[in-house]
């Protein structure tokens, strides 16, 4: 029987960060996923930002956390080669919103948080040309940045792996037994030991601990729907620009992507479960939001709406270390600021982990090699790369220009097979202004080539075929 030291359940980004800071400690690490691949959760659908710290409630987890994740992420996205965004953020309001502005940057220092600055309507102007004739005063935080939360889950798994540490996608948890100090988990074919089971399954927490016969920990669900605009539209804003925050959270904002799209949202609709619908009502509830805030807005170059679920446990994270369970450790409600805070929680769980006696040691470190972007190339260098391979040079995605040169690659470098979804949240591909219209013909077709498997056994996402049949052969005009 297999054997690990730790085993972590849900790859999001708080249990890639887990499982790609102990693998590279070296410790002996597998990460369980109930889905077909990693980020597949809260983490492929939220706003992306890292916040500078402000926002949170005075000494709470979600303070500690987010001051040192944010100085955390810069050094982490050089080493794997990820895009990261130093644009900063802004607060702003009305010329009644100077007492909650100072509120705000009071207790940002009182956590901890540098580069505070309270701006007037001209300063404010310098920095985004389309605020609304309103907004009179904002609160800059510098060292707010922004990263893509799925290319980062991605890239820390992808490394974890390459460094050692095993991944099990796909793997339906059917029973966890104690046997001694030793943990038995299995999903009725495949069964493997673990001494420590840190468990970061966001909504599947209490699937987990009801195995373990740990009590229920209370979860809500809130719900954040999104509008994504076309990249022609960028300039409109240069940096998430938030409304004075709420009861219900930091409000309904304006942002950029680290890819170049702007984007309105979220929504705070409180849910009964994992509810990731889209509705009318909540669509023009951000659109009205947004016109207070910001001018020139062209709704009608949206080509997306979406929305991501945030799974709360009170005010604050909960982080529980041997609860019922001796070695078990249970992270729940890791919701806004979450992104954010995920590397500072990941050596927190590390640092006590060390304190209750596990070994690490030092690795021979193997560097992830980020995949080819082929518009971040000078004319020369993709000359160059389409001489060594023409693929580089034929265009697939016409919207964000991806070849099939980068859908190989993508397809040659991941163990395990991917769907659609899987190479969009890679690459961009179908992410453009026709939303796959034009490109998914194509990319199913490399797939079921690469793959050696008929059009029909290449998925969008959770076994859905995009292909059906053949019209020629077994469809409508087969004349056999």
């Amino acid at each position: 029987m297999q054997e690990y030291t730790v085993a972590i359940f849900g790859a999001g980004i708080v249990g890639a960060f887990i499982f790609n800071t102990l693998t590279l400690k070296g410790v002996k690490c597998v990460l369980i996923e109930k889905g077909e691949d990693v980020s597949l959760g809260s983490s492929k659908a939220n706003s992306g930002i890292i916040h500078a710290g402000y926002d949170c409630e005075r000494d709470t987890l979600k303070a500690k956390f987010n001051v040192r994740g944010n100085a955390m992420y810069p050094e982490i996205a050089k080493r794997l080669g990820e895009r990261i965004g130093s644009t900063g953020s802004l607060v702003v309001g009305d010329k009644d919103s100077l007492p909650t502005l100072q509120e705000l940057l009071n207790r940002g220092i009182y956590n901890g948080v540098k580069n505070l600055q309270i701006l007037n309507r001209e300063e404010l102007t310098k920095l985004e040309k389309n605020l609304n004739q309103n907004i009179q005063y904002g609160l800059y935080a510098k060292d707010a940045k922004i990263i893509s939360p799925y290319h980062f889950t991605i890239a820390l798994v992808e490394e974890s792996v390459l460094n050692k540490g095993e991944l099990k996608l796909n793997y339906q948890t059917t029973s966890i037994l104690k046997n001694n100090d030793k943990y038995i988990i299995s999903n009725g074919s495949d069964t493997f030991k673990t001494t420590y089971i840190i468990n970061a399954c966001a909504e599947g927490i209490n699937e987990i601990g009801k195995l373990l016969n740990e009590d229920e920990i209370p979860l809500t669900f809130t719900k954040g729907e999104y509008i994504l605009l076309d990249k022609d539209e960028l300039g409109l804003v240069s940096r998430p620009v938030f409304p004075l925050p709420t009861s219900k959270g930091k409000g309904i904002l304006a942002s950029i992507t680290v890819s170049g799209n702007t984007f309105f949202g979220p929504t705070a609709i409180d849910v009964d479960h994992y509810d990731t619908s889209v509705s009318y009502s909540s669509l023009n509830l951000i659109k009205t939001n947004i016109s207070k805030m910001i001018d020139n807005v062209n709704f009608k170059k949206t080509i997306r709406l979406y929305a991501g679920v945030r799974v709360k446990h009170g005010k604050d994270f909960l982080i529980k270390f041997d609860n019922k369970n001796e070695n078990y450790i249970v992270l729940a409600g890791i919701s806004s600021p979450g992104l954010s805070c995920a590397p500072a929680i990941a050596e927190y769980v590390l640092e006590y982990l060390i304190k209750n006696g596990l070994e690490t040691k030092e690795i021979n470190f193997k560097k992830r090699k980020p995949y080819t972007n082929v518009l971040a190339l000078s004319d020369e260098e993709l000359s160059k790369l389409i001489e060594k391979d023409k693929n580089y040079g034929e265009i697939v995605c016409n919207c964000e220009k991806i070849t099939m040169g980068e859908i190989l690659e993508v397809l040659r470098n991941t163990p395990y097979k991917l769907t659609t979804d899987g190479i969009k949240r890679r690459l961009r591909v179908t992410m453009g202004r026709c939303q796959g219209s034009f490109c998914y013909p194509k990319l199913v077709k490399i797939m079921s080539e690469f793959y050696n498997e008929p059009e029909e056994k290449i998925f969008f996402k959770d076994h859905t075929s995009l292909v059906i049949s053949d019209i020629k052969e077994g469809g409508i005009y087969d004349t056999k």
